[in-house]
């Protein structure tokens, strides 16, 4: 950037006077003095003349003038795009979301929130609950909003825990299906019915396997296995199978009549929890901790 040197000769040169660009910079005239006889020395020779109505400038200074104000416009749009960058930056939040979450929670958040501010960009990364907590803790995301499974009081490493709110597995059904009108619903109920789950590793097929595998009796049919909890909720729809799922994220088809969730009885089920994770001791932009303040509140 243009230095001290240099501001105070440019202002020199538009004023024509040491004393007035002495006032303007808010220093003394000997200061703008010292300044200017530096550069003469510097450059080996004079800059100004010095005359009884003020400092006229040389060859040597209009020469300088050109370098040293082609100088303070490139400085100035420097500056104006470190601070563009720094903005821009400071206002990219990034997230990493359960796939199901993501579709039927926080999107209209996102939508809500963007309305009111607009210069915010939102960097939106889809995977597991697993796959987020993990994201989160190595940084590649700034904030999570992930399932997981409560574990008497130990915390998963790395994450800090910003908000949690309980989100227990439902029997998530057609409002035609059998099992409809029941207030509550127990897995063996389920048994004889076709079953739609995710693959092994989602939080809800870790809550199934654990209840199911000491189980005895009829088996459960387990016809719809996917990567993809939207594939089982659109074969939920047509009334050919069953669901486990949390009510919070299906409020939209449960409001529509598209679906009905059923409370279920095991107290395993009521394990799940939905959280707003950052990093441990990892201090976030304020654009991302203004973003944390208001998904708090839609939960």
């Amino acid at each position: 950037m243009l230095d001290t040197a240099h501001r105070y000769f440019l202002e020199v040169f538009r004023t024509g006077s040491v004393k007035q660009a002495a006032a303007n910079l808010h220093v003394v005239s000997s200061a703008v003095s010292r300044q200017i006889a530096k550069l003469e020395e510097e450059s080996g020779t004079s800059l100004f003349e010095r005359r009884p109505n003020g400092m006229v400038p040389t060859r040597a200074g209009e020469l300088l003038f050109d370098y040293a104000q082609r100088t303070a416009m490139d400085a100035q749009r420097v500056r104006h795009e470190l601070r563009s960058l720094r903005g821009s930056e400071s206002s990219t939040i990034r997230i990493g979301v359960n796939e199901t979450v993501g579709r039927n929670v926080l999107a209209g958040i996102l939508a809500a929130y963007r309305a009111d501010h607009p210069d915010v960009v939102f960097r939106l990364r889809s995977g597991s609950s697993a796959s987020v907590a993990q994201a989160v803790a190595d940084g590649s995301v700034d904030i999570g909003l992930a399932f997981r499974i409560k574990t008497g009081g130990v915390k998963a490493s790395g994450i800090e825990v910003r908000h949690e709110i309980d989100s227990p597995l439902s029997a998530i059904m057609a409002p035609g299906h059998p099992l409809a009108s029941r207030t509550r619903v127990s897995l063996d109920d389920l048994k004889p019915y076709p079953i739609a789950l995710t693959d092994s590793g989602a939080t809800v097929r870790l809550l199934f396997d654990a209840c199911v595998r000491n189980g005895e009796g009829q088996p459960f049919d387990v016809a719809f296995s996917s990567n993809s909890s939207s594939i089982s909720y659109s074969i939920v729809k047509t009334g050919h199978a069953i669901t486990l799922g949390g009510e919070i994220i299906l409020r939209g088809e449960i409001e529509r009549g598209e679906l009905l969730a059923v409370p279920l009885a095991e107290p395993q089920f009521a394990r799940r929890t939905l959280q707003v994770q950052t990093a441990a001791d990892r201090l976030l932009p304020e654009a991302a901790e203004r973003f944390i303040a208001a998904l708090i509140a839609a939960l």
